[in-house]
């Protein structure tokens, strides 16, 4: 028998996906019905485990991982997804360190369970190029940010230039979508806990046309290329954004 609240989780998830281009919530993109901490990436990436690849999907199967819309995440959410990369333990340590900062008993499931990952791409493409990103998803994703999620942060990774190229940019910042300036980012500050090449976090504040005040930040880098592969240097740049923020 369906609860109240799986009627709930469905009516909105319906919701969410008016305007996208799928039917059914895309695998890869673990959700919240109501994101306080919102990610984006710029595809599912190349480094499945051989079990979840792209032609046993095509056969029917289902996913193993879990990432329609919930209200808690359950034990085999995507956000727990094992990549080679370590990708989504990444953005769990940086979840889990977000929302410590105001509840400093806070679970690291319970810090997930507040967050979305949505990707502006449904590729498994291993670089990040302007080819890697959907005209339509990536409008789905911009209005979604201006018109019905009110998240307090968005990060972004690996789409500082894909963002700026002027194409890709207008796809964002079309009638329906959330307006941001990307060639102008508000603030800049270096990346201080890594001593080799220059890195940046970029900041955004913008308005939604439901009237939420974001902040958007651009990683310095992806978290799968350097110096982010190496997991210790990660943590370093989340604490490191954590305090400035």
């Amino acid at each position: 028998m369906t609860s109240p609240n799986d009627s709930m989780v469905e009516r909105q998830t319906r919701i969410l996906l008016e305007g996208s281009p799928f039917s059914e919530w895309p695998c890869g993109m673990p959700a919240s019905i109501d994101p306080e901490l919102v990610f984006i990436g710029v595809s599912p990436g190349n480094s499945p485990m051989p079990e979840d690849t792209i032609s046993s999907q095509a056969a029917s199967q289902p996913p193993r991982f879990v990432s329609a819309p919930t209200v808690h995440k359950p034990n085999n959410s995507h956000f727990y997804y094992p990549d080679s990369s370590k990708y989504w333990e990444k953005l769990r340590y940086l979840a889990h360190q977000y929302f410590l900062l105001e509840n400093d008993g806070i679970t690291e499931n319970a810090a997930i369970s507040r967050c979305s990952h949505f990707n502006l791409g449904t590729g498994d493409a291993g670089t990040a190029t302007k080819h890697d990103v959907e005209e339509d998803v990536v409008k789905w994703v911009s209005s979604l940010l201006d018109r019905i999620h009110k998240p307090e942060l968005v990060i972004l990774f690996g789409l500082n230039s894909i963002l700026k190229d002027e194409e890709i940019s207008s796809w964002w910042n079309h009638s329906q979508g959330l307006t941001v300036p990307w060639s102008t980012p508000h603030e800049q500050r270096r990346l201080t806990s890594y001593h080799g090449r220059s890195y940046r976090f970029r900041e955004w504040r913008v308005k939604a046309s439901s009237g939420n005040e974001l902040k958007l930040v651009m990683w310095p880098n992806h978290p799968s290329r350097p110096p982010f592969r190496n997991i210790e240097f990660w943590q370093r740049a989340v604490r490191e954004y954590i305090h400035w923020a």
